[in-house]
């Protein structure tokens, strides 16, 4: 999904200052004070990293920095991460280091940039489902997305930050309520652009071009960024690029003093010795604890309550009233958001069922799903060439059982996690003339095993991701997304994606560059709605990217919508 100002004036030709390199290490100075980066020569490129961007005490609303200081301070290593589930060779490879001192982010430009250049910015917001990722992960490295931008005479300054996860970054329950520390870690995000705004001009960017890109739970914040506090217009950004999310999912029926919310924050409690007639003030005992064990104490009050049978999001953003004002699909239905945005959207599958739904409600949506209808576009076909079905000769490549319902309980989820969401989306901004941008990838990253979160045959959720960094195929991604495939057809697709998101990035318009093999990308249109489609194929080497119809399964997708509160996870209530 990309979204991006309507009325700015963009620079469509930005150029560097074609220059010696210099001597000495790069600086920028900040509202604080000066830091010092460091060159990559292999790209061209300067480097700041570790920069803070706010004071985050524990279970505690983010802080603007106070501090200033003389003389130059050092931005050549990654500072903290906040505490995250994820691979421990990751960890090793930026010596990371847990901590609640953890709201810090990186900053890389092309070489011999100066300050006041105004370079457009993208601030990547890394996925993980709110308790996994940070922004130094080996896969938002955006070093080649830059190189490009630079080749294609659009060059771009990128930001990756961290924020927290989990029970510090989503706490709930009546306590969290009252101190007011709900949807931290949207407010993390939300602090660290007005750091952008304050200070990117000293980095050579222009406050008044940034755009937001995130994956997963990453594109679900540059949502809620946008119908933060209501629908605010803050001018912190001018646009996004959305990658397989947009929010409502989970948070539409989830509020900080739901049930599952209220006890997972209990078992902390208890867990961590903040519990009892001893304890007066159990919130400030938790912000005593040291930040990975609490984060820790969180994610096993999650499998405390899946252990009961509880299908049900726990640190999650949830509808506040404050940062979330009202449940997402009702803002977006009444059109609460501001107009001088763009929208770029698509999808991916989803990891929940519904507990919570009527046996009527059910009944509707199989009824909207037939085992036998036709495949729908994000399907593969019923049968092969050889009369078997890829899907299921897909899922037994990973030891997988495939029976008659698999792939109809497939399209449901995939339709109720992402793909009505991101459709509902689109309509939304559409309906109330934000320019809009659609796609759907549709290119199978081969001999990736389903057990691996990607499957063979087909493009699932993250498929695309080395794809639009345009990392080459043996980027090591420690096996957590699939490689380009190397051959031509698929080198050629992810340096035309990559071309066309530099393009939004920097001029507001993905049409700005042009591609060879891609047709003009015409925007979101709720009486004519269209997707690109993003597809290349390895056996005959040929891409195949053109406009298609974006009103397949409309029925089963209008119930996504109608039943959202109903459906959602930990629901107990009826819209």
């Amino acid at each position: 999904m990309l979204f991006g100002s309507l009325t700015a004036l963009l620079a469509i030709g930005a150029t560097l200052h074609l220059v010696e390199a210099a001597t000495s290490p790069p600086k920028a100075k900040t509202v604080n004070g000066t830091y010092v980066g460091y060159d990559l020569p292999e790209f061209q490129q300067q480097v700041f990293l570790g920069i803070p961007y706010a004071k985050s005490p524990p279970l505690s609303n983010p802080e603007p920095l106070t501090e200033s200081w003389k003389g130059t301070r050092s931005a050549q290593k990654y500072g903290n991460i906040c505490p995250t589930q994820s691979d421990e060779r990751i960890f090793k490879a930026v010596n990371a280091t847990f901590s609640h001192d953890c709201l810090n982010l990186n900053i890389i430009r092309p070489a011999n940039v100066r300050a006041g250049d105004k370079l457009p910015v993208a601030v990547w917001l890394h996925g993980g489902g709110f308790f996994a990722g940070f922004g130094a992960e080996s896969n938002t490295n955006t070093s080649y997305v830059i190189r490009a931008s630079v080749e294609n005479k659009t060059p771009i300054i990128t930001i990756t930050l961290n924020y927290r996860l989990g029970f510090l970054g989503f706490p709930g329950g009546p306590q969290a309520v009252a101190a007011g520390i709900t949807n931290l870690g949207l407010k993390d995000q939300r602090i660290a652009l007005r750091w952008i705004q304050e200070n990117i001009a000293a980095f050579g960017g222009d406050p008044a071009k940034v755009t937001l890109w995130g994956q997963s739970a990453g594109a679900i914040s540059i949502t809620h960024q946008i119908l933060a506090y209501g629908g605010e217009d803050s001018g912190l950004f001018r646009g996004g690029i959305a990658v397989s999310g947009t929010a409502g999912y989970g948070t539409n029926s989830l509020f900080p003093l739901s049930t599952h919310l209220t006890d997972g924050y209990n078992h902390i409690a208890n867990a961590s010795g903040c519990a009892g007639p001893e304890i007066d003030d159990s919130l400030e005992c938790l912000r005593k604890i040291d930040a990975f064990t609490l984060y820790q104490a969180g994610w096993d009050a999650v499998n405390a309550g899946q252990a009961k049978g509880e299908i049900a999001l726990y640190w999650w953003p949830a509808v506040d009233g404050d940062f979330i004002k009202e449940p997402p699909v009702s803002q977006l239905d009444a059109g609460r958001f501001p107009r001088n945005i763009n929208l770029m959207t698509a999808e991916g599958p989803p990891p929940f069922l519904f507990p919570t739904a009527r046996s009527s409600t059910i009944q509707k949506i199989l009824s909207a799903y037939p085992v036998d209808a036709p495949s729908s576009p994000y399907s593969l076909p019923m049968k092969g060439a050889d009369g078997k079905d890829p899907f299921c000769e897909a899922m037994q490549v990973a030891n997988l059982t495939c029976e008659p319902q698999t792939r109809r309980m497939a399209s449901i989820l995939g339709d109720f996690a992402f793909i009505s969401r991101r459709r509902h989306s689109a309509e939304s901004f559409a309906k109330y003339g934000v320019k809009t941008y659609s796609y759907r990838f549709d290119t199978d990253p081969t001999d990736i095993p389903i057990s691996e979160v990607l499957a063979p045959g087909f493009a699932t959720h993250a498929s695309e991701y080395t794809y639009f960094f345009g990392f080459p195929p043996d980027y090591n991604m420690y096996e957590r997304n699939s490689p380009v495939v190397n051959v031509s057809s698929h080198l050629r697709l992810s340096r035309g994606i990559v071309d066309k998101l530099v393009s939004y990035i920097a001029t507001g318009d993905p049409n700005t560059k042009k591609v060879d093999f891609m047709p003009k990308w015409t925007p979101y249109n709720v009486n004519s709605p269209k997707n690109m489609l993003f597809n290349a194929t390895a056996s005959n080497n040929k891409i195949n990217v053109r406009l298609e119809e974006d009103t397949w399964r409309k029925e089963g997708m209008a119930l996504w919508s109608e039943y959202a509160f109903e459906l959602d996870p930990g629901s107990k209530w009826r819209r």
